[in-house]
């Protein structure tokens, strides 16, 4: 039993070569999947999409203002709209 744990010493070159292979095979993966690469790319569509959303809520917080604004001429149209009737009524009246 003590002797399984003494490490064979022409074993140690060969673990210290799988583990550079090993080393070099991830680097040579993470080259190839040019996963930098689209990241970078990724941050920067990120980036001017951000300028758009900050432009798309200006024009939507004035799109607000503009419907607030037409509800209340809405209303004004509608009060002169009645005004008119009552107005129609004495003409008519006064005409008699």
């Amino acid at each position: 039993m003590a002797a399984s744990r003494v490490l064979d010493p022409r074993l140690l070159p060969k673990i210290q070569e799988n583990i550079n292979d090993s080393g070099s095979l991830v680097r040579q993966i993470i080259r190839g999947s040019k996963s930098n690469e689209l990241l970078s790319q990724a941050t920067k569509n990120f980036a001017s999409s951000e300028n758009t959303i900050e432009a798309s809520e200006a024009n939507i917080k004035k799109m607000g203002i503009l419907v607030s604004h037409l509800q209340f001429q809405a209303e004004a149209i509608e009060r002169s709209v009645g005004e008119m009737e009552t107005l129609q009524d004495q003409l008519t009246t006064l005409q008699r």
